[in-house]
């Protein structure tokens, strides 16, 4: 007779360009963020800098009332919520429209820094995102494979903030104030990047074969 089903074993969980993306933030994580600051362009259209302020943090309220009602976590909304601020007090002090991307600017090239130390450290922060996504990677350091696919995807990752960083901040550096095309270049430059980082990291790591977990040993 056929063995019946062990119930033991875990599940394996697929990695994919979603789950990865939904590790770094979530597309909904990155919607929210850029709700303020198209809240805000639209407005600075049309209207003053200080209205446009205003409706950025309306907006920026609204994206944490809404997580509220739903029952979802705040820690991002929250944390999103004070780069708005910041946001917003830049864009005050200077009196223009595209000291209000400063702040995101300087996030993303911290970001890919941090991913920089990540890989001096010896800790890939993908290998870290895919550990806490699925126990079954947690063993990455024994796996050779799976540890070079962790260095390289972490190191595309790196490359990619800092190309939109480096992006965003030429265009922030040209005289005038053009909030308009700042929001335009950021959007332009970031989805591609996220979207192919994911998809690269997503290939190697699927490469590198990681073996099943059995609970039984």
């Amino acid at each position: 007779m056929p063995e019946p089903a062990r119930k033991d074993v875990p599940v394996r969980k697929q990695v994919s360009s979603g789950t990865l993306i939904e590790a770094f933030g979530g597309v909904k994580g990155l919607f929210d963020s850029s709700l303020p600051a198209t809240v805000f362009v639209v407005v600075r259209l049309f209207a003053s800098l200080n209205a446009a302020i205003a409706a950025a943090v309306a907006a920026g309220l609204v994206v944490v009332v809404l997580r509220k009602i739903r029952g979802e976590s705040l820690q991002q909304a929250g944390s999103g919520f004070f780069g708005l601020l910041l946001a917003v007090l830049i864009a005050r002090s200077t009196g223009t429209g595209k000291g209000f991307f400063l702040p995101g600017i300087l996030l993303t090239a911290g970001s890919g820094v941090a991913f920089v130390i990540s890989l001096l450290v010896r800790r890939p922060a993908v290998a870290l995102a895919l550990a806490a996504f699925d126990p079954r990677y947690a063993g990455w350091r024994e796996l050779p494979a799976l540890r070079r696919a962790c260095v390289l995807s972490t190191a595309a990752w790196a490359g990619s903030f800092f190309i939109r960083a480096g992006v965003a901040a030429f265009f922030y550096s040209r005289p005038g104030d053009h909030p308009g095309t700042l929001l335009i270049i950021v959007n332009a430059v970031k989805w591609p990047l996220i979207i192919g980082a994911a998809l690269l990291t997503v290939f190697l790591v699927k490469r590198a074969d990681v073996p099943e977990v059995d609970a039984q040993t």
